[in-house]
């Protein structure tokens, strides 16, 4: 079974360097690195170049492989990645991440097993020159109403476990699996295009898997583009709410979609305000509360929308 690394980038030259620099010091070395770097991005194409060339391309046996986008966002970077992807199992990381030593070996010895479709690990984030600390019970779940409990960055001291989603910092697919990520996810970022694959992926019948020893350093660097990590900008908000919105209405089945509506509407979780969460809000800053709530009841509806026109779209069985 081959495997390779898909590394999205967009002006971070020197993460870049340093991410590549992690993949090809472990003690598994990928068949193959992928980087997509953006069309006007000529900085990071020329460190990648003269990295290249001090390196001679890194490490023997490697073929590094670049690709090169030509209309923003992540998830259009991951599928041109893609289509020139070779390998079994393809792994995601972000330009961000320092992949550890064993990072590759523990993803890949999941795969020993049939009916597991997509492994993950932990990203341990490290900010203001601190690690975000935490321990969890639950990592990568979804609740049957909806709400995606994620905790992939915390501490979970336990053995791998099936989970329901994977981080896309962190997560693996077998890529005869895989569907090109959906471009009607809006933002940036894109956020839950992993969150979407792996649903995808469970609903064939296969397994994830979450494995907290297959670890890597996070360092968030500034986004560029259509995104930001503010999680209170309204137009994060919109986009996000919207992608989760539209994700989950994808794979929940029958009525539950209707439970999840009236959960994203009248309750929400995290930025995405539904009712409830606006008026506990209210109290301590109506103005931002306000803003928030309707950005979020936007994304909500559109993402309603967008799967009303994506399903109608899609070919009925005869």
């Amino acid at each position: 079974m081959t495997v390779g690394v898909l590394v999205p980038s967009y002006r971070r030259p020197d993460d870049l360097i340093r991410c590549l620099e992690g993949i090809l010091s472990g003690s598994k070395l990928p068949d193959e690195v992928v980087v997509v770097l953006r069309d006007i991005d000529t900085e990071s194409r020329q460190a990648l170049l003269k990295w290249q060339a001090a390196t001679g391309s890194g490490q023997a046996g490697v073929l590094l492989r670049t690709a090169i986008a030509a209309r923003p966002g992540q998830i259009v970077a991951m599928n041109q990645g893609l289509e020139v992807a070779t390998t079994d199992v393809v792994c995601f990381t972000d330009d961000d991440c320092v992949p550890r030593n064993d990072w590759l070996a523990r993803l890949l010895e999941h795969y020993d097993d049939p009916q597991v479709g997509a492994v993950g690990g932990r990203d341990v984030v490290h900010e203001g020159g601190q690690t975000l600390a935490g321990r969890v019970t639950v990592v990568g779940r979804l609740t049957w109403w909806g709400r995606v409990i994620g905790n992939h960055h915390l501490d979970y001291d336990g053995p791998p476990i099936q989970v329901d989603h994977l981080k896309g910092a962190n997560m693996s697919f077998l890529r005869s699996l895989m569907r090109p990520f959906d471009e009607r996810m809006s933002g940036g970022s894109c956020c839950l295009n992993d969150t979407d694959m792996s649903l995808h992926i469970r609903g064939q019948g296969y397994r994830l898997v979450y494995d907290p020893r297959a670890v890597v350093d996070h360092y968030p660097s500034a986004r560029f583009d259509t995104s930001t990590r503010e999680k209170t900008d309204t137009g994060l908000v919109a986009s996000d709410s919207h992608n989760w919105v539209y994700c989950l209405l994808k794979h929940i089945k029958g009525p539950r979609r209707l439970c999840f509506l009236a959960y994203a509407l009248l309750v929400g979780v995290g930025t995405r305000y539904g009712l409830a969460k606006w008026l506990l809000a209210l109290p301590t800053g109506p103005r931002q509360a306000t803003a928030q709530f309707v950005a979020s009841t936007r994304g909500k509806l559109a993402g309603a929308r967008t799967f009303r026109t994506a399903h109608a779209s899609e070919p009925t069985e005869s």
